[in-house]
């Protein structure tokens, strides 16, 4: 008699399961941290910015660097973020600080990232 052997073809259900829980695990995980991600760029973004006018349009005081701040992070839509900024004047220079905390929820426990920034702008 000849037998011809049956190879699967497909994926069987234990397969299919297995993927679509890795792929629930890795959207979960991507839902929280993409905002995270996104908001630390903007924040550089907005750093560099202010950085970048300093040579063209310079800060001289502490409350002009705040303006361009508060300005950069309404046009970015980070009110919210106003008060983790500080500016103040610091050795002759402007010092604008950046410090938050979020926090990543993993599965089995939560994960705090913090953020912390700082850009020192020379006065002329």
């Amino acid at each position: 008699m000849n037998r011809l052997s049956s190879r699967q073809k497909g994926a069987s259900a234990i397969g299919n399961i297995i993927f679509i829980v890795v792929l629930g695990v890795v959207v979960y995980l991507g839902i929280q941290f993409v905002p995270i991600a996104i908001e630390s760029k903007s924040i550089d973004s907005i750093l560099n910015t202010i950085e970048n006018t300093q040579r063209t349009n310079p800060a001289n005081t502490v409350m002009d660097a705040r303006e361009k701040l508060i300005n950069l992070l309404q046009i970015n839509e980070m009110n919210y973020m106003t008060d983790d900024f500080k500016v103040e004047k610091s050795d002759g220079a402007i010092l604008i600080a950046c410090s938050y905390d979020r926090e990543l929820n993993l599965i089995y426990k939560k994960q705090p990232i913090k953020y912390r920034k700082n850009l020192r702008l020379k006065v002329r």
